[in-house]
């Protein structure tokens, strides 16, 4: 069974990303370009679910450099990569715990 691609609205509706960030993240590299169908741009279930990732990643405040090397990182595979992957996660998580402390002490100034 052949699954039907979704068009970039389709996809923007079903991850919740909008368009034009969508498309920003083929120019960038983040998203791998669409197949195209005619003149438009077909995703497919792996593409939804790389944007998903992404779309959390950047709710988690990871900075766009961070997503790609999460995502390169993803691609290598093996226990190495998931070392990696996690000290790039909890350095991530210390910078963001300073940045909620240091919010903290401007909000009580």
């Amino acid at each position: 069974m052949t699954q039907s691609p979704l068009l970039i609205g389709e996809l923007s509706r079903e991850t919740g990303c909008n368009i034009e960030t969508i498309r920003y993240y083929e120019r960038i590299d983040v998203l791998p370009p669409a197949a195209r169908g005619g003149r438009y741009r077909c995703y497919y279930a792996p593409d939804a679910s790389r944007l998903r990732f992404i779309c959390r990643a950047r709710t988690r405040a990871f900075s766009l450099e961070e997503v790609r090397t999460l995502l390169d990182r993803a691609k290598e595979g093996g226990v190495r990569s998931c070392g990696k992957v996690r000290t790039l996660a909890v350095g991530h998580l210390q910078a963001v715990q300073q940045r909620i402390a240091s919010l903290q002490n401007l909000s009580a100034t």
